[in-house]
């Protein structure tokens, strides 16, 4: 065991006077987790193009979402237990630099059937930056301040789907779909040597578990059987699944539901995206004033309620201004939910967060594997299969939030 004195000595190490270590590491975590909305809403304006490229049906593309998420679910779920064995660092700078070739190789592929291949190791690679990433703010900070912390790398983690779609849509503007991935290869080099020159390594020889590979099975094992933090990790997955929900359709259903450009639909997400910005930024002040607990339950029936009535209007044939505005509040509701799931979720996992960071991305990613094909069933002109999945994934959360305040008390 670890006292006291030795945490905070070790903590102080990344305290340099004006905090500038502090902003500097949440800004790098920020871009090691923001590998997920970068290599999947940069590339959605282009996916039109990579059907006709490829000469492919519509929901064969958009398998490559759901392959990158099962690549990004496994990966997670691996390479979070293994980082509380070896450490956080080296393997954070081993799985950039595989993203980085996978994105050279996607790039260069003859067929879509390579290009699926090549997502699964490419969301493999980006896993590592992602689970450790939210390891490494369990190491240093518990509780409300996790919370907030979390919150503030959700805020910079925002601004990929801002910048992603935006770049996207004047990508398939002007060039073929395959500059997507050579704009990641970038991505990927400011991914390295955010790992190599500013994460330090957060978890000494001391705190790490011995066992090795069987206390990767234990640690992930005992996490998936606490009851308490399974509860926030689903509430957490579902929400993600309704938001991937309409990450995976919103190209089709805003271009060719609601007639937009591939430029005015990346405004829209966008927009969107700043929607989530802002929460995530009240989220930090909020968590002062209210248990995240209670920010949680409420963002979360709030989004439910907005997914219903949202469906409800589409069922009725009632789209365009109403939609974008249904979009619009349920990504908004998002910016209260994930800190605050993540946090409650890592706190009833102390001592374990690599597994249990995991554990969260394995739930994150798979329900978001599992419902990106599902929202193109009735083709590219339809927004009722994204609607209800929407829904559907929103009420499930709901169940998982109130069943996780129940199992804490």
């Amino acid at each position: 065991m670890d006292s006291p004195h030795d945490k905070d000595r070790f903590r102080s190490r990344l305290n340099l006077p004006g905090g500038k270590d502090r902003i500097l590491l949440v800004v790098a975590l920020g871009i090691l987790s923001a590998v997920s909305p970068m290599a999947t809403d940069m590339y959605l304006a282009s996916m039109p193009g990579m059907a006709e490229y490829f000469r492919t049906p519509t929901s064969a593309v958009q398998l490559t979402l759901t392959t990158y998420m099962v690549g990004m679910a496994v990966g997670q779920f691996l390479l979070g237990p293994i980082s509380d064995v070896v450490g956080r660092h080296r393997l954070m700078v081993a799985g950039n630099v595989l993203f980085l070739l996978s994105s050279v190789a996607t790039a260069l592929a003859p067929s879509i059937e390579l290009v699926l291949a090549l997502r699964t190791l490419q969301g493999v690679a980006g896993a590592a930056g992602v689970v450790i990433a939210r390891a490494v703010v369990s190491d240093l900070a518990t509780g409300p301040a996790a919370a907030k912390l979390y919150s503030t790398l959700a805020t910079v983690t925002s601004l990929a789907p801002v910048v992603a779609p935006l770049l996207g849509g004047v990508i398939a503007t002007v060039a073929p779909w395959q500059a997507v991935f050579w704009a990641l290869t970038g991505f990927g080099a400011l991914m390295l040597a955010s790992s190599v020159l500013v994460v330090p390594e957060t978890l000494p020889p001391h705190r790490r578990r011995r066992g090795g590979v069987g206390a990767v099975v234990e640690a992930s094992w005992s996490v998936l059987r606490n009851q308490s933090f399974m509860a926030y990790a689903l509430a957490f997955g579902f929400t993600f699944g309704a938001l991937f929900s309409y990450i995976s359709a919103s190209s089709f259903v805003v271009q060719n539901v609601l007639g937009y450009s591939a430029i005015g639909y990346s405004v829209i997400f966008a927009v969107n995206a700043c929607g989530m910005i802002l929460a995530a930024l009240i989220n930090t002040r909020l968590v002062d004033r209210l248990p995240p607990g209670v920010i949680l339950r409420t963002a979360v029936a709030v989004m439910c309620a907005v997914n219903v009535v949202g469906l409800a209007l589409i069922l009725a044939g009632i789209t365009g201004w109403t939609t974008l505005l249904h979009l619009f509040l349920i990504q908004s509701c998002i910016g209260f939910i994930m800190g605050n799931a993540t946090a409650l979720a890592q706190e009833r996992v102390r001592g374990r967060a690599g597994a249990g960071s995991a554990v969260l991305g394995l739930v994150q990613f798979l329900l978001g594997g599992l419902v990106s094909p599902l929202t193109g069933v009735a083709g590219q002109d339809n927004a009722i299969p994204m609607a209800v999945s929407m829904a559907v994934c929103s009420v499930l959360a709901v169940g998982a939030a109130a069943a996780g305040r129940r199992l804490t008390r």
